[in-house]
This record gives C-alpha cells, structure tokens and sequence, in this order.
C-alpha cells in the first residue's frame, strides 16, 4: 500500500512522512478513526514507507524489493495481529492466532482495505460468532517480535481493532508495548477508541485519520470510480464519511432513492394501501444491502427533517434538490415522531437481518408509519 493508493488526506500523509524523514518515529502509534475511514490503508502505506529503500519526498519508491513484498503483505518484518473466530475451515484449535488465518487477511487487505469489522466476518465466514484476539495471540507477538529483523530496518507490528483484545491479551502485551526492543514500531488500528484499555492507549502515540466529508467522497467517486455528480452526490450522503460504503453501493443503489422514499412517505400519509402492498412486494425483490441502505437512507432523511425543523439549516446535509421536501416533511415530524420513526427503522433493520420476510417487514413498517402520521 502506498500512499498514493489513498484518496486525500495529503496534510496527514505530509505529517507522517516529515516524522519519518526527521526519525521522529514513536515506537507504539495509535491510528484512530471510524470504521470506512482510511486508517487501515494509512497504517499500512506508513509501515512500508518505514523500510522502503529508496524512500521519496512524498511516498515510497513501490519498486524496491521492500515494496514489492509489502504489496503482497508477505513482508518478513511486517507482522499482523487481527480478531479472528474459527469457521468452516479452521477449528477452534487452530483460531487462536492470526496466522491460521493469513490467507484470508491477505485477500480482505487486497479487496477491502477501507472495510469494517462485519466486512471481515464476512471474509472470514464466523456468522454471529464473536471475534477475539487471544491471549495465545499475544503469546505470538511476543514471540514474532523477539527475533531481529530479516531485511527491513524496522519490524513492525500493525494490531487491527485492538478493542478486540482480550484483556489478559492487553495486559500481557503492556511491557513490550510500552519498551520494545529498538528498531520495533507497533501501529494500532483502531475504529472504537472508547473501546480501548487506557493502559494501551496511554503507551500510545495517537494519529487521528478524519472521516472523508460528503464532498471529498463526491470528488473521489466522480474522479476514481468515473460516477455522475448526480449519483456520486447521493451515494456520498448515503455513506456519512464512510468510502468503503459509498464504493459498495455503487452498483446496488439506484439513482431514484431520495424520489422512492418520498413516495413512499407520502403513501404512508395518505393510507394509499394498494401502493404500499406493491412497494413492500418490490422491497422484498431488492439484495439484502439494498434494503439495509434503504432503512439507513430514510433514518438520514428523517434526522435532516428533524433538524430542518428546529431551524439548524447549517447541519442539512441533503443535497440541493431535495431541500423542498425537506422543508415540507419537517412540518409533519416532531422529536417525539422522528424518535418512534428511527426506533421502527432500527427494528426493522434488526429483523431483516435474523432473515424476517422482507414484505412482511415492510408493510409493518409502512403500517406503523401511518400510524404515526395520525397520531396527533
């Protein structure tokens, strides 16, 4: 991973890259940011830096034989700690470490270097099992990091989601987090800072990796994914600074989502049961990731309405041409309304997942919604 490989940031790659260049480089460094932000990829561009060979002012060379190993994430001195829980594959015995499960990182590092959690149990195939650095893991990063290093100038150990550590994990790896032997660097990869044992993050050297605006992600989409304004616009408020998300729904959102659901709101309205029975029958058509996005889209639009409504026009975050409609739904939605609507959304959300008939949720959710709007 190169720098260059991320969109942006380029204030933080600048800060990053002056630290190593004036080896000012903290043994223990926490990158922290939301899940869908580029902190993974600013982790990983950082570390190959450290060992490239023939470093640039802006970026490594990507052609040293130090690149060329970390391209394909199998660079000796470059160890990697992540949550795992055991699958199909690999049994409770085995799923204690990480390295049973280097193959499966691999391809999520190649195809998901900006996912999330559920995006690596997904790769990993656990279902609801729980993920888990274990105390045997951090058994093995001791162990990994006692021997010197093999070609770079620096080993370094990158730790994903420590808030996954067990806490004797956390316990047993204070010492060498806090005194490492010289030449080590540890990156911790963190989307849940509140998550973290305060005696890891007081060892630690924060860098805060910002969550991408609604309008850098528009720009990233049009410019690297070749989108239309019109579709990236929306695809970026759908995502809410996530770049992981807005690049998944590129092929799984239509470009009339914000016109359905207002449809949809004025069907719930009126009572109009015919239309609501055929928009639950198309629901039920539609992946699962659509209909999860449809739900998180009408919550969004709900929480603009909210706010267009006690006059906080400055937080909108609709795009322009929706602006009309929001003016008008905010007259029918109070706090106590948009509070009930939000809950209804999240249960429906919640039975989706545990695989509910699709239909049936739906037009429970439309039939709750009628209520609402009649309520006085």
């Amino acid at each position: 991973m190169l720098f260059a490989d991320i969109p942006g940031l380029h204030d933080l790659k600048k800060q990053l890259i002056k630290g190593v260049k004036q080896n000012h480089i903290a043994h223990a460094q926490l990158f922290l940011g939301k899940a869908g932000t580029a902190n993974l990829p600013m982790a990983l561009a950082y570390a190959n830096y450290l060992n490239c060979q023939n470093k640039g002012d802006e970026d490594a060379c990507g052609n040293c034989d130090s690149c060329s190993k970390n391209a394909k994430f199998i660079h000796p001195d470059f160890h990697f700690s992540f949550p795992v829980a055991a699958n199909d594959s690999i049994k409770a015995d085995q799923a204690k470490v990480s390295s049973s499960f280097l193959k499966y990182w691999r391809t999520f590092l190649s195809n998901n270097p900006f996912g999330s959690a559920a995006d690596w149990i997904e790769t990993l195939g656990v279902g609801n099992k729980q993920l888990n650095i274990s105390r045997e893991e951090s058994r093995q990063i001791i162990k990994n990091l006692s021997l010197k290093a093999f070609v770079g100038e620096y080993k370094v150990m990158l730790i994903w989601l420590p808030e996954y550590l067990h806490p004797s994990a956390a316990n047993a790896l204070l010492k060498i987090i806090e005194e490492p032997s010289d030449k080590t660097v540890f990156l911790l990869v963190s989307n849940n800072q509140g998550k973290l044992l305060g005696t890891i993050t007081s060892r630690t050297q924060s860098v805060f990796v910002p969550a991408y605006s609604d309008e850098e992600i528009k720009d990233i989409l049009v410019s690297w994914y070749e989108l239309t304004a019109q579709k990236a616009e929306q695809l970026a408020h759908l995502a809410q600074g996530d770049l992981h998300k807005a690049v998944s729904l590129i092929d799984d959102v239509s470009d009339d989502t914000q016109q359905e659901f207002e449809q949809w709101m004025r069907e719930c309205y009126t009572g109009d049961f015919t239309k609501l029975v055929k928009r639950s029958e198309d629901f039920h058509k539609w992946s699962k990731l659509n209909q999860q996005q449809w739900l998180i889209h009408a919550e969004n639009v709900i929480r603009e309405a909210l706010m267009a409504g006690i006059q906080s026009k400055e937080l909108l975050r609709i795009p322009e041409a929706h602006l009309k409609f929001i003016e008008n739904f905010s007259k029918t939605i109070t706090l106590e309304r948009g509070s009930a609507m939000a809950t209804l959304l999240n249960d429906t959300a919640y039975h989706l997942e545990r695989n509910a008939s699709a239909k049936m949720a739906f037009m429970n959710l439309s039939i709750n919604f009628m209520k609402l709007f009649r309520e006085s």
